[in-house]
């Protein structure tokens, strides 16, 4: 602990002097870039219908990995690195809460600090270009819930941007706004209460592939396809457009295909039927527009059986997919 010795006939001076910098000895920056400020943009209105229960994720951002870099500001011992959740100590709205997913955990914002098990090593050397660094990936979304009561405004958040969290050092927050790395949510006025919610139904909700012939076969090639659609509605007169996401629930991930935990000679990859564009999992995409006197509408798509090897294995196969809608 740092005594202060303070003299009447110069008590500006001594506290000037002497009084401690918390929080300033670390600078966390984007690796090569030297970014301060990371922004995920709401980029248009999102709906919340409030028949929603509490507790239900109306936004998520994309899944971002930040290549961080945290540098000494001074020379010192070892410190953790953490990140600082609603550095600003804002109410982001009314109706709503943001939360961070951080290594599979959801914390839900409020304040506090959350380590990301990397320590800024220790450092006693004067020049600080020659002190190591502390670089690391950051694997992380951000996301919006409904919660509480709903304003009477229909409006969400008069916030034109929001600071989602701080990378600092385990001292405490560097005071200097942007001189350590935020990540910020920018246009929050876009976000508003509608009266209902959709009717999603699945039609058919299994996709059966049926005997597929394995003859003629040629990787990356579709074996065959079957068409299903994503079917919505509305009961109320509040317009709003939906994007859907596919979210695996068994089997894994290989680019745009989803491979079969039993078989992993083929591979599922659905796209839309119009367009024949593959959709990505886990990834929004636009489903459907209910606005207007359009109270019900059909996204349709294809699951696309694809050859991974040149030499199938025969025998059942199955994977599991949930569909998330989210308004706009």
């Amino acid at each position: 602990m740092t005594t202060l010795s303070i003299k009447r006939w110069c008590p500006t001076f001594l506290l000037a002097l002497f009084l401690p910098q918390a929080g300033m000895a670390m600078t966390c920056k984007t690796q090569g870039a030297g970014e301060t400020v990371v922004r995920a943009d709401l980029s248009s209105s999102v709906a919340i219908p409030a028949t929603l229960p509490n507790g239900s994720v109306v936004w998520r951002s994309e899944r971002l990995n930040l290549a961080v870099e945290c540098a000494r500001d001074k020379p010192g011992a070892a410190e953790d690195v953490f990140v600082y959740l609603n550095p600003e100590n804002l109410e982001i709205g009314q109706g709503i809460r943001a939360g961070v997913t951080l290594n599979g955990s959801d914390y839900l914002q409020s304040n506090g600090r959350i380590p990301v098990q990397q320590v800024l090593p220790a450092c006693t050397d004067p020049d600080l270009a020659a002190c190591p660094k502390a670089t690391f990936s950051l694997p992380f979304t951000v996301f919006i819930q409904k919660h509480g009561p709903t304003p009477p405004s229909g409006s969400a958040s008069n916030l034109l941007d929001y600071r989602m969290f701080q990378i600092d050092s385990g001292t405490g927050m560097n005071p200097v706004q942007d001189n350590n790395l935020n990540y910020v949510i920018n246009n929050l006025s876009g976000l508003r209460f509608v009266a209902c919610s959709a009717e999603l139904r699945v039609m058919p909700e299994t996709v059966e592939f049926g005997d597929v012939a394995i003859r003629n076969v040629r990787v990356g090639e579709v074996a065959t396809f079957e068409r299903f659609a994503l079917a919505t509605s509305r009961i109320c007169d509040s317009p709003f457009s939906l994007n859907a996401r596919f979210t695996p629930v068994s089997g894994t991930l290989s680019g745009d295909q989803l491979v079969p935990v039993n078989n992993d000679s083929v591979g599922i990859r659905i796209t839309n039927a119009r367009t024949n564009v593959p959709l990505r999992f886990n990834e929004p995409f636009h489903a459907t527009d209910l606005l207007g006197e359009n109270y019900s509408a059909t996204a349709d798509l294809n699951a696309e059986l694809i050859w991974r090897k040149s030499e199938p294995t025969p025998g059942p196969f199955s994977a599991e997919v949930m569909v998330d809608l989210f308004y706009k």
